[in-house]
C-alpha cells in the first residue's frame, strides 16, 4: 500500500443539520429531504441513493413540509408563510408565493399532483392550483380555531383530513365544509394535558390514521366518528407517519428515536378479516424522528441526529442487489473541505462561514502506527463570515494558499490571502467580473494561475488570477449541444491543458484550455458521477460512479484505456460493488504513477493498477488485518485493492506530497454531544 506520514485532522467542527421532512416521489424514483437549516437535498434511488442535488439553506427560510407535484416539480413550505418551488436544474429556490395564513405547518399534493393543500397557523386550510410556471390560489376551505399541523388527501381527492391539537376534522373538498370533527382525547379519563396530532393519513377505505403526542397510532372510522383500533407504540410522542401505496404497511417515527413498522395482516391464516399489527421496531436514531417515508421497497426515516436511514423491506426485494442494503447517511456526498497542498492549509466550509487552518508539523520519524509528537500545533488562522442570510454553496482555496473563493445564491467572493509570519490577512479582490450567480463548484488550477467557476446550463467560467490581487474573465466554456443542468463537479489537469466538467444530466464534457474549445464527451453511463480526477502524467481521466463502478478514460485518445476495458470485462469485486457510500475524492501518488488514491466515508483505498484485480473468492481486507496474516497468506491476498478503514467517518483525504497524507475525520459522537439532549429513557439495570 505504501507508507505515508498522515496528518489526522479532527478539528473540523461540522454539526450536520437534522432532518425535518421527507417526500418520496410518486413514482418512487427520488427522495426529497429538507433539513432544519432550510437546505433541501434530492436522493436518486436508481443511482444507488446518491445525493444528486443540494440546495443550500437560508436563514429566513424554514421548511416544514415538502411535496412533489405535476410530475417532477418540488414544492416546500414553512414557518415563513411562503410556498416555494425549487428549481432542480439551477439548484435554487425559484419562486415563492405567500400562503396568506401565517406560518405554514403542513402541505400535501393531491393524487394527480394538480393541487396543493396547506395547513396554516390561523386554522385555515387553503387550496392552490399548480399551473405552468408557478401556483395560483384557488380557495379557502372551512376555517376552525387552532393551527393545522398535518394534512392528508383522500386518494380520490374528494376529502381532506386536517390534524390539530386535541382533534382532527374531515373536510369535503367540493363544498369546503367540515363534515366530521373528532376529539382524539375524548375517551381518556382525566386527560390534563393537550394531545397534539402530529401526523395523519386518510386511507382509501375511509379509515383515518392519527399519530399523537401520547405515543398512540389510532385508526378511526370517520363517517361514524368512532375509534376502530388503537396502538400505543411509545411512551413519548409519535411525530411522523407514512403509508405505503398499497395501504398495507406503514412506518411511524417517535421522539425516542425509535421507528415502528405496522402491517395489515390477516387475523387467521387464509382469512379475509385483517387487522393492523406492529411487527418490527427499529432503533437507528438517537433523537426525534421528525420525518418518515415509505417507498415500494424500503422504510425511510430522518432524525434530528442528522441521519437518513433507508431500511430495505426484504420481502419486497426479489434478489440481492443495491435495494437489499441498509443505508445510513449522515454526511453529504460532496466535499466541504479543500486543501492548499503547497502551503499546507485546510479550508473548512460551514453553512455561513469558512475556517482556514494551518496543519501542524513534526520533526520526528517513527514506525508504522506510531503517533508522532508535534513541534508545531495546528493553527486556526482566520474565520471568514458570509454576509446576509444565504448559506454558502461552495468554496475553495488555491494550492499555493494565496487565493480563496466562495459563493452564495446571489454573490461570488474572491479574496487574496497573505500569511505574514504567524498572522494572516484577507483582502477582498475588487471588481470581480459580474457573472450570473451562484457558482456551484470552484476549482483552482494546479499552478494557482486560473480559477474555474461552475455555473448554470452546463457552463464553466475561466478566470485568470492577476498579481497583486485581481482577476480577469477569459472565457466561458459551454457544451456544444446545450444543457439545462448546472455543473456540479470539476477536474482540471496538472499541466493546465484539460478540464473535465460534470453536469446534473451526468454528462462529462472535456475542454481544451489552450484554445478554449470543447474536446470530447465521455461515453454516456447511466449513473451519477460521484468523483473524478485527471492523472498528472498520463492525462487519463479516472471516474467513480455512484454504483461503485470505476472507469479510466484517455483524454488525448478520446477513448477508454485498456485497463478500464479489462476492469469492465472482468468486473469489480462483489464486496466493493455492495458498498453503500459513494467515492467522494480521487487523487494520485506522484511517487508511483500506477497508484490511484480514493475514499468514501468509511474507507481509504490505494488502487494499484500494476496488480491483478481480485476475484470474488479473495477478501477485501483492511490493511491492519492483512498484516496479522502469515507471509504465505498475505501473498495469496496480493491484488489491486489496498484498503484502510482506520479513519472514520472520513470527510476528506488528499496527498500533500509523495510521502505525506492528510485525512479529515468527524467522529459521530463528537458532533452528537453538541445536539440537544434526547428524550431520557430508563434503561434496564440503571
Amino acid at each position: 500500500m505504501g507508507e505515508f506520514e498522515v496528518h489526522r485532522v479532527r478539528f473540523f467542527g461540522l454539526v450536520p443539520a437534522g432532518v425535518r421532512c421527507l417526500a418520496c416521489h410518486p413514482r418512487g424514483s427520488r427522495l426529497a429531504l429538507a433539513r432544519t437549516d432550510g437546505a433541501v437535498e434530492v436522493y436518486n434511488f436508481a443511482a444507488n441513493y446518491f445525493q444528486e442535488k443540494v440546495i443550500p439553506g437560508h436563514e429566513a427560510r424554514s421548511v416544514e413540509s415538502l411535496c412533489w407535484a405535476a410530475g417532477d416539480r418540488l414544492f416546500g413550505a414553512g414557518l415563513g408563510g411562503d410556498i416555494t418551488e425549487y428549481d432542480l436544474s439551477g439548484l435554487s429556490a425559484a419562486r415563492g408565493l405567500d400562503g396568506g395564513g401565517g406560518p405554514i405547518w403542513s402541505m400535501v399534493a393531491n393524487s394527480s399532483g394538480t393541487q396543493l393543500a396547506i395547513g396554516c397557523e390561523d386554522g385555515s386550510v387553503k387550496i392552490f392550483q399548480v399551473v405552468p410556471g408557478g401556483i395560483q390560489f384557488e380557495r379557502n376551505l372551512d376555517r376552525r380555531k387552532g393551527r393545522v399541523l398535518c394534512l392528508s388527501w383522500h386518494p380520490s381527492d374528494t376529502h381532506i383530513v386536517a390534524g390539530s391539537i386535541d382533534f382532527f376534522r374531515v373536510i369535503d373538498v367540493a363544498s369546503g365544509q367540515t363534515v366530521q370533527r373528532i376529539m382524539v382525547n375524548h375517551h381518556v379519563e382525566k386527560a390534563k394535558r393537550e394531545c397534539v396530532v402530529w401526523a395523519i393519513a386518510l386511507l382509501s377505505s375511509g379509515t383515518v390514521v392519527s399519530a399523537d403526542s401520547f405515543g398512540r397510532v389510532q385508526f378511526w372510522d370517520w363517517e361514524q366518528g368512532t375509534l376502530a383500533e388503537s396502538h400505543t407504540v411509545s411512551t413519548s410522542a409519535v411525530l411522523s407517519l407514512a403509508v405505503s401505496q398499497k395501504e398495507d404497511s406503514m412506518i411511524v417515527g417517535t421522539s425516542t428515536g425509535a421507528t415502528y413498522h405496522l402491517q395489515l395482516l390477516p387475523v387467521r391464516l387464509g382469512g379475509l378479516e385483517k387487522r393492523w399489527v406492529r411487527t418490527k421496531p427499529f432503533q437507528f436514531h438517537s433523537h426525534d424522528v421528525r420525518a418518515v417515508a415509505h417507498s415500494p421497497t424500503a422504510l425511510i426515516s430522518g432524525g434530528l441526529d442528522a441521519q437518513l436511514v433507508i431500511r430495505p423491506l426484504m420481502e419486497k426485494v426479489q434478489k440481492k442487489n443495491y435495494d437489499a442494503v441498509l443505508r445510513k447517511f449522515t454526511f453529504p456526498h460532496r466535499r466541504l473541505v479543500s486543501c492548499a497542498r503547497k502551503a499546507r492549509l485546510l479550508l473548512f466550509q460551514f453553512s455561513q462561514y469558512l475556517e482556514l487552518w494551518r496543519l501542524g508539523s513534526t520533526e520526528e520519524t517513527g514506525k508504522d502506527g506510531e503517533v508522532l509528537p508535534l513541534c508545531r500545533m495546528p493553527e486556526h488562522l482566520v474565520q471568514l463570515k458570509s454576509k446576509g442570510p444565504e448559506h454558502i454553496y461552495c468554496s475553495c482555496v488555491s494550492p499555493c494558499g494565496t487565493w480563496l473563493g466562495y459563493s452564495t445564491a446571489s454573490r461570488f467572493q474572491l479574496y487574496r490571502v497573505r500569511c505574514d509570519g504567524d498572522g494572516v490577512s484577507l483582502r477582498k479582490v475588487p471588481k470581480v467580473p459580474k457573472l450570473l450567480p451562484p457558482a456551484y463548484q470552484l476549482q483552482f488550477s494546479a499552478d494557482s494561475q486560473s480559477l474555474f467557476v461552475a455555473s448554470a446550463r452546463g457552463s464553466v467560467h475561466v478566470f485568470q488570477l492577476l498579481e497583486p490581487g485581481g482577476c480577469k474573465h477569459l472565457h466561458t466554456l459551454r457544451p456544444p449541444s446545450g444543457c439545462s443542468e448546472a455543473v456540479y463537479l470539476l477536474a482540471p489537469s496538472a499541466d493546465g491543458h484539460w478540464l473535465a466538467a460534470v453536469s446534473g444530466d451526468w454528462a462529462i464534457h472535456i475542454y481544451n484550455l489552450k484554445c478554449f474549445k470543447h474536446h470530447c464527451v465521455v461515453p454516456n453511463y447511466d449513473c451519477a458521477v460521484s468523483a473524478l480526477a485527471i492523472h498528472p502524467s498520463t492525462n487519463n481521466l479516472v471516474i467513480a460512479y455512484s454504483d461503485q463502478q470505476l472507469f479510466e478514460f484517455s483524454i488525448p485518445e478520446k477513448q477508454y484505456t485498456s485497463w478500464s476495458r479489462a476492469v469492465q470485462s472482468r468486473g469489480l469485486h462483489r464486496a466493493w460493488l455492495e458498498r453503500d457510500s459513494p467515492i467522494t475524492h480521487i487523487t494520485f501518488n506522484p511517487k508511483n504513477p500506477s497508484h490511484i488514491l480514493l475514499h468514501d466515508t468509511y474507507l481509504l483505498c490505494v488502487l494499484d493498477k500494476s496488480l491483478p484485480l481480485p476475484d470474488d473468492s479473495a477478501l477485501l481486507m483492511n490493511q491492519s488485518t492483512l498484516k496479522q496474516l502469515p507471509e504465505t497468506a498475505r501473498k495469496r491476498q496480493l491484488h489491486a485493492f489496498k484498503i484502510c478503514k482506520k479513519f472514520q467517518p472520513l470527510l476528506f483525504m488528499d496527498l500533500l506530497d509523495k510521502n505525506c497524507l492528510v485525512v479529515v475525520e468527524r467522529p459521530i459522537m463528537d458532533f452528537k454531544t453538541q445536539l440537544p439532549l434526547p428524550v431520557q429513557q430508563k434503561k434496564f439495570g440503571t
